[in-house]
């Protein structure tokens, strides 16, 4: 996709607005089942706190999980036992013994990226301002407390904490705008250059630039973001 429609894709779909081309602007590319991106979290904090009155960071998710890729979580089971443990020594979290629960005795859970992207748009439509913050607890809800990724209920009650009133948060979950906008954050990650999760990309009101792909320091991630302004 070329520069000026990948522009209008983002003006079009709301995921922008009018003054982008004055504006910087960071995107954290995610997926609420990577578990990198869970790893990655307090690092995108951290960069979050040092830029984040200073540009606009948007969060999108990239469909990591989707289409004929979702299923229960046994058929990948060989390779998540393994990788979950160097995410674990590489980036200092815990995933939480309810998930490795799901992962070691039982493997039945569907694991899928949709519902999660769904439940962070509608995040994003209430309560914009806490969007980084709430893509967080979707790798809590999953990989810590091992709720079911497809059940809209699984992040109901982390949205609560956030001052929203659930029964609105299911009643817009469900609406198929959400899915529909979801869809289309997808498409946009993968246009933006997100071959993989996390990802981060800088716009400096002129061009875009592929900051990191995987998991790197807050202090790295700065240093970079700095020799592009």
């Amino acid at each position: 996709m070329g520069k000026s429609a990948l522009f209008s894709l983002i003006l079009v779909f709301g995921l922008g607005n009018s003054a982008l081309s004055q504006e910087e602007r960071l995107y954290y590319i995610f997926d609420p089942l990577c578990g990198w991106c869970f790893g990655f979290s307090d690092e995108m904090a951290k960069v979050a706190e040092r830029y984040g009155d200073q540009m606009e960071i948007r969060v999108l998710s990239g469909g990591m999980v989707t289409g004929d890729r979702v299923g229960p979580i046994g058929e990948t089971s060989a390779y998540i036992k393994e990788a979950y443990k160097t995410v674990e020594e590489a980036t200092g979290v815990e995933f939480g013994q309810a998930f490795l629960d799901h992962l070691f005795k039982d493997g039945s859970q569907i694991f899928s990226s949709l519902e999660p992207s769904i439940a962070l748009v509608v995040m994003k439509e209430l309560a914009p301002e806490y969007a980084l913050d709430f893509a967080a607890d979707l790798h809590r809800a999953i990989y810590v407390d091992g709720l079911p990724t497809t059940s809209f209920e699984s992040y109901a009650s982390y949205a609560v904490n956030y001052g929203l009133d659930r029964n609105e948060f299911l009643r817009k979950c469900r609406d198929p705008e959400m899915k529909r906008k979801a869809e289309v954050e997808f498409t946009l990650a993968a246009n933006l250059g997100a071959t993989g999760f996390p990802t981060l990309v800088y716009y400096n009101g002129r061009d875009l630039q592929v900051v990191s792909r995987g998991f790197m320091k807050a202090g790295q991630i700065a240093a970079r973001i700095d020799a592009l302004r």
